[in-house]
């Protein structure tokens, strides 16, 4: 539990550990104010930004050539749908009956 969900004041919490707590400030003050376990939170987090910052340039491309692949296919598709059409109204084309699969061989 930390001193504000107890509800006391960090003077009162640590009022009979000041060495402690010069002992703290002592070794912040001697790694240029920065204690190391914070740059090396604060390089994860630089680490973590870049890593986002390159998923979402990398979605963001994704997204574009998907939907230029989904126009592609709809313009294909219709395509297709008039050259079908087209082939049947032009009567020259005779379809054939739907192959039957022979179960047996032999």
């Amino acid at each position: 539990m930390t001193a504000p969900e107890s509800g006391l004041r960090r003077d009162v919490a640590y009022g009979d550990h000041k060495e402690l707590i010069e002992e703290f400030q002592a070794r912040a003050k001697a790694q240029h104010c920065t204690p190391a376990a914070m740059q090396e939170l604060a390089q994860q987090n630089a680490q973590l930004k870049d890593r986002l910052d390159n998923a979402t340039k990398a979605l963001a491309h994704e997204r574009k050539t998907s939907a230029a692949l989904r126009r592609i296919i709809a313009e294909l598709d219709l395509e297709l749908h008039h050259a079908q059409e087209h082939l049947e109204q032009s009567g020259n084309v005779t379809r054939l009956p739907a192959s039957r699969r022979s179960t047996s061989r032999g």
